[in-house]
């Protein structure tokens, strides 16, 4: 197996991770140095179900199942510094928007809060240190870790339908992925985050498979989000009016899958789609996106 074939699987599960709602979520393989990757990815979320504490029930407000959602661009990318050390970047801006109309088609706004919310979106910098390169030791998985910092967006936070949290902090992860086959590769990230103030810590699992067939990649991605702590809808401590969404224990389970067509060696498209299919404190979201990537190589 050589190098244009592993990136080119690369391509196929980071353009799943990248596109995502959900911020968290890098490959264990890392470009040669000297090159890398950008993706510029546009992303839809909805919802009109939410998960209140573990019980799924209608979006909340003066009309039961009202839509919630937000659109955002991202821009993320990975860049090698050398074989084992690769820096990596996630930056966005976004326009979230809640709420219902009446018959006469005007605007409903929910209970706290306004309507709609636009803004910068929280930034993710990491470096990912890769610690064992199966195309070296082929009896193993590739094997890295990252760490990353969270920089706060720059928009009103506190609201069912704010863009994030509005909390800096860091995470870290242990990575793992292996190509089963010149055709097949399986990864997966385990990783903890922690931001500022009441924002409860988050443990985080992502688990990726992806097949490559001649300049199609099919991908299937599994996230995790588990909150170590935090105060439930409708439980002691809640408003909906007081701005403490950011507090709330919001668990996450999201499933996605992700079609990839490599025009080049250098340019590729992806489209995704994935569900929130379980979790507590969340809303459902139903999550479609476009992703248009590009792979450099500034030796050549």
């Amino acid at each position: 197996m050589n190098r244009a074939t592993v990136m080119a699987l690369v391509v196929t599960v980071t353009t799943a991770i990248g596109s995502s709602a959900f911020a968290d979520g890098v490959s264990p393989w890392l470009p040669a140095p000297g090159a890398g990757f950008i993706n510029l990815s546009y992303v839809s979320q909805n919802a009109n179900q939410f998960y209140r504490q573990d019980r799924k029930v209608p979006t909340p407000g003066p009309i039961p199942g009202a839509n919630l959602g937000q659109h955002t661009v991202w821009l993320n990318g990975m860049y090698g510094l050398s074989d084992e050390i690769a820096i990596d970047f996630r930056v966005g801006a976004a326009r979230s928007y809640f709420g219902a109309k009446t018959p006469m088609g005007d605007p409903i706004p929910p209970t706290g809060g306004r309507d709609k919310y636009s803004g910068v979106a929280d930034s993710n910098i990491g470096v990912t240190w890769r610690i064992v390169d199966e195309l070296v030791k082929p009896s193993l998985p590739s094997l890295a870790l990252r760490g990353g910092v969270i920089i706060a967006g720059s928009y009103e936070a506190g609201w069912i339908n704010s863009i994030g949290d509005g909390a800096s902090g860091f995470e870290v992860s242990a990575l793992a992925g292996k190509y089963l086959t010149d055709w097949l590769a399986v990864s997966g990230e385990v990783g903890y985050r922690d931001r500022e103030g009441d924002v409860p810590a988050d443990l985080f699992v992502n688990v990726s498979g992806g097949v490559l067939v001649d300049n199609i990649g099919l991908s299937v991605n599994y996230k995790l989000v588990d909150a170590q702590s935090g105060i439930q809808i409708g439980g002691p401590g809640f408003s909906p009016t007081t701005g403490v969404f950011p507090r709330l224990e919001e668990d996450i389970q999201f499933l996605s899958g992700t079609v990839t067509l490599n025009v080049s060696d250098k340019m590729n498209l992806g489209l995704s789609y994935g569900e929130v299919i379980d979790g507590r404190n969340t809303s459902k979201s139903k999550v479609f996106s476009m992703t248009l990537g590009h792979m450099f190589d500034t030796t050549l």
